[in-house]
């Protein structure tokens, strides 16, 4: 998802439904216009503290320039997340929370996991063979 685009394209959006050119806008925010035509074409992404100012300007919440396509109205999702994109998420959330220690055993244990095909590690069993 490209939200530089989706920003820019807000921006615009919002700007000319105020019937406000590109200069207007760009001395009121304190911005370049050359620099906010970029953004409003998705070139160039800009600070926190300038789209700040930018949605407090439009009345609208920071969530809303960035997710949602305001000239259509709908709201943009972010793409699903596999099962290991999501394992990987709650692994490093479980990792920062970890003494010096630990995340130093964790880090031994990765390295020798990795020289290992995963065949090897784990070998398929049957029920069968218990019994």
């Amino acid at each position: 998802m490209d939200y530089t685009k989706i920003i820019g394209s807000n921006i615009r959006y919002e700007r000319k439904r105020r019937g406000m050119t590109i200069d207007d806008f760009a001395r009121i925010i304190g911005m370049a216009p050359g620099f906010l035509g970029l953004i409003e074409r998705g070139q160039r992404g800009t600070s926190m503290a300038n789209l700040v100012n930018i949605a407090d300007f439009f009345g609208i919440s920071m969530d809303r320039l960035i997710k949602e396509d305001i000239s259509s109205g709908t709201s943009l999702k972010s793409p699903k997340m596999t099962k290991s994109e999501k394992d990987r998420k709650a692994l490093l959330s479980m990792v920062s929370s970890l003494s010096d220690e630990k995340v130093q055993i964790l880090a031994a244990v990765a390295k020798t996991l990795n020289k290992y095909d995963i065949g090897e590690l784990i070998k398929p069993m049957k029920l069968e063979d218990e019994y």
